[in-house]
């Protein structure tokens, strides 16, 4: 299946390949979900390929080595997972050490460190000696969803591309070539850019829809609902993180689809942001959840919106109320 999203960056990786002229070190950030570890697969699978220059995007899919890729058995090629089924820094230390070996076919080796943010201090140190000494035709591609987390000794040695949400159209696209529902292609503009989060609204789908529900009765101006919602929210810690991204990627599609009517985008802008703010004040702050989210779906009424629109800062953004 080919490759959707982020022709820009895809693009420009390509050309520095055909000109020879990639760096050795690269760190693909951007959030998690969007492609940046397919989009490394497709920049290594072009370096390994060995059809006549200038090689193309992606590889030529007809040589020995791209079929090899292909089939997941390239010896050049190194892939390590520091996520879920985390690697260890003795396997990092083993697949480093491999670099010291002549390549086995061509002459360039490539390897990917997925979810590298994720690694421990210890395999920091041991990627930052062997990015302070590269060898030739070696390249390393580190993806990181929070490249914040990494000592910036090694952020300093790598350049970076980042690589941002998916859009809901590319989404719907990518479900439609993986043959998915049109239950699931429906959720394409809740996923909020990111196919990761699409995969946790499909197992969320009843919490969805109260959120969506809560949303639709705030829009009403119904106060009483709003406290309930925001006391059941409120109690239920499990569930936080999950139902505050939700309430923000519902917003957010509420913005998208009212942008052309100034009154309703103004409401649903003004509540998106304290909805962001929420997820800090509650999740960072730890603020009162019940007050935080009470105050979200009160800014979701629709009589605020022509004070909003002729007013934009009529109301305070909660943060500003509540720790302000």
């Amino acid at each position: 299946m080919a490759l959707i999203g982020h022709s820009p960056q895809r693009t420009a990786l390509a050309n520095l390949v055909q000109e020879d002229r990639l760096p050795g070190s690269l760190i693909f950030t951007g959030p998690a979900g969007t492609g940046k570890k397919l989009a490394a697969l497709e920049l290594a699978k072009q370096l390994l390929c060995q059809s006549p220059s200038p090689c193309p995007q992606g590889g030529c899919g007809g040589c020995r080595p791209c079929s090899l890729f292909e089939s997941g058995t390239h010896p050049d090629l190194q892939l390590m997972d520091f996520g879920v089924e985390s690697a260890s820094t003795d396997d990092l230390r083993h697949t480093l050490d491999r670099l010291s070996l002549k390549a086995f076919m061509g002459t360039r080796r490539v390897t990917i460190l997925n979810d590298v943010d994720m690694i421990s201090l210890v395999g920091a140190n041991v990627i930052l000696k062997t990015l302070e000494e590269p060898r030739p035709d070696t390249y390393f591609i580190l993806i990181a969803s929070t490249p914040s987390r990494l000592p910036q000794t090694i952020l300093s040695r790598c350049q970076k591309w980042f690589f941002d949400r998916l859009s809901s159209q590319e989404i719907q696209e990518i479900l439609k070539a993986r043959g998915a529902s049109e239950e699931e292609i429906a959720l394409a503009p809740l996923a909020d850019g990111s196919l990761s989060a699409l995969e946790g609204l499909s197992t969320q789908q009843s919490m969805l829809d109260e959120v969506l529900g809560a949303i639709n009765a705030a829009w009403r101006g119904e106060a009483t609902k709003n406290m309930r919602y925001a006391q059941e929210w409120g109690g239920d810690k499990s569930g936080m993180r999950a139902r505050l991204a939700l309430l923000r990627t519902s917003l957010r599609q509420k913005l998208f689809e009212h942008s052309s009517q100034a009154t309703s985008a103004a409401v649903w802008a003004h509540a998106l942001q304290n909805a962001l703010d929420a997820e800090y004040l509650i999740l960072e702050r730890h603020a009162n959840p019940t007050a935080v989210i009470f105050n979200v779906l009160q800014s979701c009424a629709q009589h605020h919106g022509a004070r909003l629109q002729k007013t934009p800062h009529a109301e305070s953004p909660i943060i500003d109320q509540l720790i302000g």
